[in-house]
């Protein structure tokens, strides 16, 4: 049986959802079958949210965890409470499409990115960014739920490309590997 890093035909990046359900639902209906999803920080936000807002509810996006249909790598950000949704941590290595990728959320300043990291991946600031720096590749996939430029964007990581997406699906930036 093959592995999911065999078979996954996109990683989709999202960071800074903050416990908007709306939101929630669009990552979901991006994701089709061979695709996996990234999430770098602030899913919940449930330090700080926006409970007076109908479309916040992140008791509704941690009911759906565990029901996905595709693989979800997440990192807690700022805003989240680890006890809220226990399991992940705050900073994640793994492998996908052949490249080493470290995601954290950028909101602290010390930061071991571990040795042959080909892609990092942090949110935060909820602009988009892409840019590489000698031979590792910085993406910041922005939000899809408060972006700070009034343009909702994530990411696209594919066999030979990291690519930003504006939610109307116009392709704003890409870099090859």
């Amino acid at each position: 049986m093959k592995a999911w890093s065999d078979i996954m035909e996109r990683l989709l990046v999202f960071a800074d959802i903050h416990g908007f359900f709306p939101a929630w639902l669009t990552v979901k209906a991006l994701a089709g079958p061979g695709d996996a999803v990234a999430i770098a920080g602030d899913l919940f936000d449930t330090r700080y949210g926006s409970y007076n807002d109908p479309d916040f509810a992140p008791d509704q996006i941690r009911s759906t965890i565990t029901d996905l249909n595709f693989k979800l790598f997440y990192i807690y950000g700022n805003c989240d409470v680890e006890g809220f949704c226990k399991g992940f941590s705050h900073e994640l290595s793994f492998k996908a499409f052949n490249k080493t990728i470290f995601m954290h959320h950028g909101h602290q300043d010390t930061l071991r990115i571990p040795q042959g990291t080909n892609i990092i991946i942090q949110g935060h600031t909820h602009l988009p960014h892409l840019e590489k720096i000698k031979n590792c590749i910085h993406l910041n996939p922005g939000s899809i739920a408060v972006p700070r430029n009034d343009t909702p964007t994530f990411a696209v990581i594919d066999n030979n490309s990291v690519s930003l997406m504006a939610l109307s699906g116009k392709k704003l930036a890409s870099l090859n590997f």
